[in-house]
């Protein structure tokens, strides 16, 4: 996959998603799926919004006139007023997760287009995707999990000062227990699509946050058609 660089704050984040690698799935296992007894399939609370807003950028750029300590120092603030920050919007715009979506998107289609009569997508939200503790939950069988990486609001380039765009990074993967193995993993990732000029912070929150929600719906898509894409390994 292609990895970006992101800013400081989100770095760790985007690392994550970068190392981990695609795990493609097995013709063995794919034509045994519909054998299965049962399939579940859950999703996670997902990481924290944040949002790279000047007071944001103000603070990492005054922590590093002292030095490589005030530079750590100065990410760490950095990456808690983005979260922050990110939070507010969140809350004011009502802006949802959308691997929920995603979730139900791809299980749906799975049931309704290639016939799989056995999933059962779970309500509850799980905090947890540690293979280990997932494997006190689920002792047996098969399970599709879907978990947003990381979301956030960043500048739209490297040039850009006030302007910007959603970045996305999502996952899936297929487990199967007692042996808490990957079967199949696939990692979608989405720097938003702009019609257009980027906008600014304020057109960014302009009518009820409707730019913000535009990127969350094109993250849908884009990581359903991957997610989809990657399933039959085309």
């Amino acid at each position: 996959m292609r990895c970006s660089h992101g800013f400081l704050f989100v770095a760790v984040a985007f690392l994550t998603s970068c190392s981990s690698s695609e795990v493609k799935l097995s013709s063995a296992i794919q034509s045994s799926l519909k054998g299965e007894q049962q399939i579940l399939a859950v999703h996670y609370y997902p990481q924290v919004f944040s949002a790279q807003t000047p007071e944001v950028r103000n603070e990492g750029s005054a922590g590093m006139m002292f030095g490589a300590v005030g530079g750590a120092i100065a990410g760490a603030l950095q990456a808690n007023k983005a979260e922050k920050a990110g939070g507010q919007l969140v809350r004011e715009y009502h802006l949802e997760d959308p691997m929920p979506r995603v979730k139900q998107a791809f299980i749906g289609n799975l049931v309704h287009e290639h016939s799989f009569q056995n999933i059962r997508s779970l309500d509850d939200v799980l905090a947890n995707d540690n293979l280990d503790a997932l494997k006190k939950k689920f002792e047996k069988g098969l399970l599709f999990d879907f978990k947003t990486i990381s979301w956030s609001l960043n500048l739209a380039g490297p040039l850009s000062r006030d302007t910007y765009r959603v970045n996305y990074v999502g996952r899936v993967r297929l487990l199967r227990f007692p042996e808490g193995t990957i079967a199949w993993q696939s990692v979608c990732e989405t720097d938003g699509k702009i019609e257009g000029a980027a906008p600014t912070l304020l057109e960014v929150v302009a009518n009820s946050g409707e730019f913000l929600k535009s990127q969350l719906n094109n993250a849908v898509d884009v990581c359903l058609a991957q997610f989809e894409r990657q399933f039959k390994n085309e």
